[in-house]
Protein backbone atom coordinates (compact mmCIF):
# COMPACT_ATOMS: atom_id res chain seq x y z
CA UNK A 1 0.00 0.00 0.00
CA UNK A 2 1.81 3.32 -1.15
CA UNK A 3 -1.09 6.00 0.12
CA UNK A 4 -3.65 5.75 2.99
CA UNK A 5 -6.18 7.99 3.97
CA UNK A 6 -7.78 8.95 7.26
CA UNK A 7 -11.18 9.50 7.27
CA UNK A 8 -13.41 10.55 10.78
CA UNK A 9 -16.30 9.51 8.68
CA UNK A 10 -17.55 7.68 6.14
CA UNK A 11 -17.57 10.16 3.19
CA UNK A 12 -14.62 12.43 4.23
CA UNK A 13 -11.87 10.95 2.33
CA UNK A 14 -14.12 11.49 -0.52
CA UNK A 15 -15.25 14.62 -0.37
CA UNK A 16 -11.87 16.29 0.69
CA UNK A 17 -9.70 14.14 -1.42
CA UNK A 18 -11.68 11.92 -3.83
CA UNK A 19 -9.76 13.53 -7.11
CA UNK A 20 -6.56 12.98 -5.73
CA UNK A 21 -7.85 9.34 -4.52
CA UNK A 22 -8.50 8.85 -8.44
CA UNK A 23 -5.60 10.07 -9.90
CA UNK A 24 -3.08 7.94 -7.78
CA UNK A 25 -5.21 4.78 -8.75
CA UNK A 26 -4.87 6.22 -12.55
CA UNK A 27 -1.61 6.41 -11.87
CA UNK A 28 -1.54 2.75 -10.48
CA UNK A 29 -0.92 3.93 -7.02
CA UNK A 30 -2.50 1.13 -4.20
CA UNK A 31 -4.32 3.16 -2.19
CA UNK A 32 -6.40 2.51 1.31
CA UNK A 33 -8.84 4.77 3.33
CA UNK A 34 -8.99 4.08 7.04
CA UNK A 35 -12.30 5.24 8.34
CA UNK A 36 -12.04 5.91 12.01
CA UNK A 37 -15.28 6.58 13.60
CA UNK A 38 -17.97 3.69 12.16
CA UNK A 39 -19.10 1.92 15.26
CA UNK A 40 -22.86 0.90 14.90
CA UNK A 41 -24.27 2.87 17.84
CA UNK A 42 -26.84 1.90 20.27
CA UNK A 43 -29.73 3.24 19.29
CA UNK A 44 -31.17 2.99 22.18
CA UNK A 45 -29.08 4.75 24.29
CA UNK A 46 -29.21 8.10 22.26
CA UNK A 47 -31.21 10.71 21.74
CA UNK A 48 -33.56 10.87 18.62
CA UNK A 49 -32.71 13.89 17.44
CA UNK A 50 -29.15 12.07 16.75
CA UNK A 51 -31.03 8.96 15.35
CA UNK A 52 -30.71 10.42 11.59
CA UNK A 53 -27.50 10.31 11.61
CA UNK A 54 -26.68 7.19 13.36
CA UNK A 55 -27.60 4.29 10.20
CA UNK A 56 -24.42 2.96 9.99
CA UNK A 57 -25.51 -0.29 8.09
CA UNK A 58 -26.86 1.89 5.13
CA UNK A 59 -23.86 4.65 5.52
CA UNK A 60 -20.94 1.76 4.98
CA UNK A 61 -22.78 0.13 2.26
CA UNK A 62 -22.81 3.57 0.49
CA UNK A 63 -18.83 3.77 1.92
CA UNK A 64 -18.44 0.56 0.12
CA UNK A 65 -19.96 1.71 -3.23
CA UNK A 66 -18.28 4.95 -3.16
CA UNK A 67 -14.67 3.30 -2.88
CA UNK A 68 -15.81 0.40 -5.26
CA UNK A 69 -16.66 3.39 -7.76
CA UNK A 70 -12.74 4.65 -7.04
CA UNK A 71 -11.43 1.18 -6.75
CA UNK A 72 -9.61 1.59 -3.54
CA UNK A 73 -9.32 -0.83 -0.42
CA UNK A 74 -10.95 0.22 2.68
CA UNK A 75 -11.06 -0.49 6.57
CA UNK A 76 -13.70 0.67 9.00
CA UNK A 77 -11.75 1.13 12.20
CA UNK A 78 -14.99 0.58 14.26
CA UNK A 79 -14.53 3.58 16.95
CA UNK A 80 -17.68 5.25 18.32
CA UNK A 81 -17.76 8.65 17.33
CA UNK A 82 -18.07 11.49 19.78
CA UNK A 83 -22.10 12.29 19.52
CA UNK A 84 -22.99 8.95 20.99
CA UNK A 85 -20.65 8.21 23.86
CA UNK A 86 -20.99 9.72 27.16
CA UNK A 87 -21.13 12.35 28.42
CA UNK A 88 -24.43 12.54 25.58
CA UNK A 89 -24.25 15.99 23.82
CA UNK A 90 -27.39 17.94 24.77
CA UNK A 91 -27.60 19.30 20.82
CA UNK A 92 -26.15 17.92 17.75
CA UNK A 93 -24.07 21.30 17.05
CA UNK A 94 -22.54 20.54 20.40
CA UNK A 95 -19.92 17.89 18.44
CA UNK A 96 -18.46 21.42 16.93
CA UNK A 97 -16.96 21.75 20.10
CA UNK A 98 -14.33 20.71 22.96
CA UNK A 99 -13.65 21.66 26.43
CA UNK A 100 -10.32 23.21 26.64
CA UNK A 101 -9.80 22.94 30.43
CA UNK A 102 -9.98 19.01 29.96
CA UNK A 103 -6.87 19.26 27.35
CA UNK A 104 -6.08 16.29 25.31
CA UNK A 105 -7.26 14.04 27.93
CA UNK A 106 -10.55 14.81 26.80
CA UNK A 107 -9.40 12.71 23.18
CA UNK A 108 -9.80 9.18 24.47
CA UNK A 109 -8.94 7.48 20.85
CA UNK A 110 -5.77 9.00 20.00
CA UNK A 111 -3.76 6.15 21.38
CA UNK A 112 -5.91 3.84 19.08
CA UNK A 113 -6.05 5.79 16.24
CA UNK A 114 -1.72 5.58 16.65
CA UNK A 115 -1.88 2.01 17.57
CA UNK A 116 -3.29 1.69 14.10
CA UNK A 117 -1.01 4.22 12.66
CA UNK A 118 2.05 1.65 14.35
CA UNK A 119 0.30 -1.48 12.82
CA UNK A 120 -0.04 0.48 8.99
CA UNK A 121 3.84 1.59 8.92
CA UNK A 122 5.31 -1.60 9.94
CA UNK A 123 3.30 -2.93 7.18
CA UNK A 124 3.53 -0.53 4.53
CA UNK A 125 6.88 1.10 5.40
CA UNK A 126 6.84 3.16 2.51
CA UNK A 127 3.48 4.54 2.50
CA UNK A 128 2.18 8.23 2.74
CA UNK A 129 -0.32 9.24 5.23
CA UNK A 130 -3.16 11.99 3.93
CA UNK A 131 -5.26 13.07 7.31
CA UNK A 132 -7.79 16.01 7.65
CA UNK A 133 -6.57 19.64 9.50
CA UNK A 134 -10.03 19.63 11.53
CA UNK A 135 -11.03 23.04 10.13
CA UNK A 136 -14.49 23.51 11.32
CA UNK A 137 -13.27 21.72 14.79
CA UNK A 138 -15.48 18.68 14.50
CA UNK A 139 -14.35 16.86 17.46
CA UNK A 140 -13.70 13.37 15.45
CA UNK A 141 -12.03 15.45 13.08
CA UNK A 142 -10.04 16.97 15.77
CA UNK A 143 -9.08 13.72 17.29
CA UNK A 144 -7.49 12.24 14.29
CA UNK A 145 -5.86 15.68 13.05
CA UNK A 146 -4.35 15.39 17.18
CA UNK A 147 -3.45 11.74 16.51
CA UNK A 148 -1.56 11.90 13.17
CA UNK A 149 0.14 15.49 13.91
CA UNK A 150 1.51 14.14 17.17
CA UNK A 151 2.19 10.78 15.87
CA UNK A 152 4.56 12.97 12.99
CA UNK A 153 6.10 14.87 15.28
CA UNK A 154 7.44 12.28 18.17
CA UNK A 155 8.52 9.85 15.34
CA UNK A 156 9.58 12.98 13.71
CA UNK A 157 8.11 11.35 10.20
CA UNK A 158 7.62 14.77 8.69
CA UNK A 159 7.55 13.22 5.33
CA UNK A 160 5.55 10.86 5.25
CA UNK A 161 2.43 12.88 6.09
CA UNK A 162 0.28 15.14 4.36
CA UNK A 163 -2.87 17.23 6.03
CA UNK A 164 -5.69 18.10 3.88
CA UNK A 165 -8.73 20.80 4.10
CA UNK A 166 -11.82 19.11 5.40
CA UNK A 167 -15.58 19.55 4.17
CA UNK A 168 -16.22 22.93 6.33
CA UNK A 169 -12.89 24.68 5.81
CA UNK A 170 -14.12 24.17 1.93
CA UNK A 171 -16.65 26.08 2.38
CA UNK A 172 -15.35 29.33 3.51
CA UNK A 173 -12.73 31.63 3.77
CA UNK A 174 -13.79 32.85 7.32
CA UNK A 175 -14.34 29.34 8.71
CA UNK A 176 -10.43 28.22 7.51
CA UNK A 177 -9.24 31.67 9.29
CA UNK A 178 -10.74 30.21 12.72
CA UNK A 179 -7.82 27.46 12.26
CA UNK A 180 -4.63 28.49 13.46
CA UNK A 181 -3.47 26.51 9.77
CA UNK A 182 -6.25 27.20 7.90
CA UNK A 183 -4.98 30.38 7.73
CA UNK A 184 -2.22 29.11 5.78
CA UNK A 185 -4.69 28.20 2.63
CA UNK A 186 -4.60 30.94 0.90
CA UNK A 187 -7.51 31.99 -1.74
CA UNK A 188 -6.05 31.54 -5.04
CA UNK A 189 -9.49 32.80 -6.58
CA UNK A 190 -12.42 34.93 -6.58
CA UNK A 191 -15.54 32.63 -6.46
CA UNK A 192 -16.59 31.92 -3.07
CA UNK A 193 -18.29 28.61 -2.57
CA UNK A 194 -20.71 29.58 0.14
CA UNK A 195 -22.23 31.36 -2.43
CA UNK A 196 -23.25 29.06 -4.72
CA UNK A 197 -26.68 28.71 -2.96
CA UNK A 198 -28.65 29.51 -0.14
CA UNK A 199 -28.20 26.48 1.70
CA UNK A 200 -24.34 27.02 2.20
CA UNK A 201 -24.20 29.93 2.77
CA UNK A 202 -26.59 29.31 5.81
CA UNK A 203 -24.38 26.50 6.96
CA UNK A 204 -21.31 28.59 6.78
CA UNK A 205 -22.39 31.51 8.60
CA UNK A 206 -23.73 28.85 11.53
CA UNK A 207 -20.65 27.10 11.46
CA UNK A 208 -18.38 30.29 11.75
CA UNK A 209 -20.67 31.81 14.62
CA UNK A 210 -19.97 27.71 16.52
CA UNK A 211 -16.86 27.81 16.24
CA UNK A 212 -15.68 31.85 17.74
CA UNK A 213 -13.22 31.60 20.02
CA UNK A 214 -12.09 27.82 19.72
CA UNK A 215 -8.38 27.39 19.30
CA UNK A 216 -6.66 23.47 18.62
CA UNK A 217 -3.68 25.06 19.44
CA UNK A 218 -4.23 25.83 23.31
CA UNK A 219 -4.69 22.02 22.95
CA UNK A 220 -0.70 21.89 21.98
CA UNK A 221 2.60 21.50 23.67
CA UNK A 222 5.36 23.97 22.06
CA UNK A 223 6.80 21.26 20.10
CA UNK A 224 4.20 20.45 18.30
CA UNK A 225 3.23 23.85 17.25
CA UNK A 226 6.82 25.15 16.30
CA UNK A 227 6.47 23.77 12.74
CA UNK A 228 6.93 25.66 9.15
CA UNK A 229 4.49 24.47 6.61
CA UNK A 230 4.42 24.33 3.05
CA UNK A 231 1.24 24.94 0.49
CA UNK A 232 0.54 21.66 -2.02
CA UNK A 233 -2.08 21.44 -4.56
CA UNK A 234 -2.40 18.74 -6.60
CA UNK A 235 -4.22 18.98 -9.73
CA UNK A 236 -7.35 16.96 -10.01
CA UNK A 237 -8.36 18.02 -13.47
CA UNK A 238 -10.01 15.39 -15.54
CA UNK A 239 -10.61 13.68 -12.07
CA UNK A 240 -13.84 15.94 -11.17
CA UNK A 241 -16.60 13.84 -12.06
CA UNK A 242 -15.54 10.53 -10.98
CA UNK A 243 -14.92 12.26 -7.48
CA UNK A 244 -18.48 13.76 -7.61
CA UNK A 245 -19.61 10.31 -9.24
CA UNK A 246 -18.11 8.53 -6.01
CA UNK A 247 -19.21 11.64 -3.69
CA UNK A 248 -22.90 10.84 -4.63
CA UNK A 249 -23.10 7.22 -3.47
CA UNK A 250 -23.43 8.83 -0.25
CA UNK A 251 -27.37 9.43 -0.57
CA UNK A 252 -27.78 9.60 3.56
CA UNK A 253 -25.57 12.37 3.56
CA UNK A 254 -26.33 13.64 0.61
CA UNK A 255 -29.74 14.52 0.98
CA UNK A 256 -29.22 17.06 3.66
CA UNK A 257 -27.41 19.58 1.09
CA UNK A 258 -28.97 18.38 -1.68
CA UNK A 259 -27.48 16.36 -4.90
CA UNK A 260 -27.73 19.78 -7.56
CA UNK A 261 -26.27 21.91 -4.46
CA UNK A 262 -23.11 19.82 -3.61
CA UNK A 263 -22.77 19.56 -7.43
CA UNK A 264 -22.87 22.85 -7.80
CA UNK A 265 -20.26 23.56 -4.60
CA UNK A 266 -17.46 21.73 -5.84
CA UNK A 267 -17.45 22.53 -9.09
CA UNK A 268 -16.77 26.32 -7.82
CA UNK A 269 -14.86 25.11 -5.21
CA UNK A 270 -12.37 23.03 -7.28
CA UNK A 271 -12.40 25.88 -10.15
CA UNK A 272 -11.52 28.46 -7.47
CA UNK A 273 -8.18 26.50 -6.21
CA UNK A 274 -7.77 26.37 -10.22
CA UNK A 275 -8.77 22.88 -10.13
CA UNK A 276 -6.93 21.26 -7.20
CA UNK A 277 -7.24 19.73 -3.90
CA UNK A 278 -5.12 21.49 -0.92
CA UNK A 279 -3.08 19.81 1.60
CA UNK A 280 -0.51 21.40 3.52
CA UNK A 281 3.10 19.62 4.48
CA UNK A 282 5.80 19.83 6.92
CA UNK A 283 9.32 21.52 6.11
CA UNK A 284 11.06 20.16 8.47
CA UNK A 285 12.50 16.76 7.24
Amino acid sequence: MQHIFLSPHLDDAVASCGGTIAKLVYQREDVLVLTVFTKNPDIKKIPKKFHKFAIYVQRKKEDQKALDRLSVDYKWLDIEERAYRPPLLKKPTDIFKFNHSDGLEQFSNITKIQAELDKLIEKYPKAKFYTPLAIGNHFDHVEVFLASLMYMVDYAIFEKFQFYIDFYGMISTKIRNKHYLGKKLITLGTKKPETSSFKLFMISTIMNSMISGHSIESLLPSKYLDIEWVLKTNSIKGYEKLKLSALECYESQIKLFGQRTLRKFFERYHNNWDNSELFLQSKIH
